[in-house]
């Protein structure tokens, strides 16, 4: 069972309650916009590691994500072309 996705509707488990795949690709494509032109604004503290990874990604999602920044514990990724495999 994968801990990100809604088993009734097939789509990742948001803040907002959005249930359509389309509708939460808007969502999150506007919400990540807004956000990554905040990061040009006043950019994060640069480490250079994983925590600014995670800083960067809670930043973009968190909006709609509650594990926004967190270390994911599945495989999960997009099925776009150049999309990586996540291995835990």
């Amino acid at each position: 069972m994968d801990p990100y996705v809604d088993p009734e509707t097939g789509v990742l488990r948001n803040r907002l309650g959005i249930t359509e795949k389309v509708a939460l690709a808007e969502a999150e494509g506007d919400l990540s916009h807004w956000r990554r032109m905040q990061l040009l604004d006043t950019p994060l503290p640069a480490s250079r590691d994983l925590d600014e990874l995670r800083a960067i990604h809670h930043h973009l999602f968190h909006d709609l994500y509650d594990w926004a920044g967190q270390v994911r514990t599945v495989d999960m990724r997009k099925n776009v072309d150049g999309a990586a495999v996540f291995l835990p």
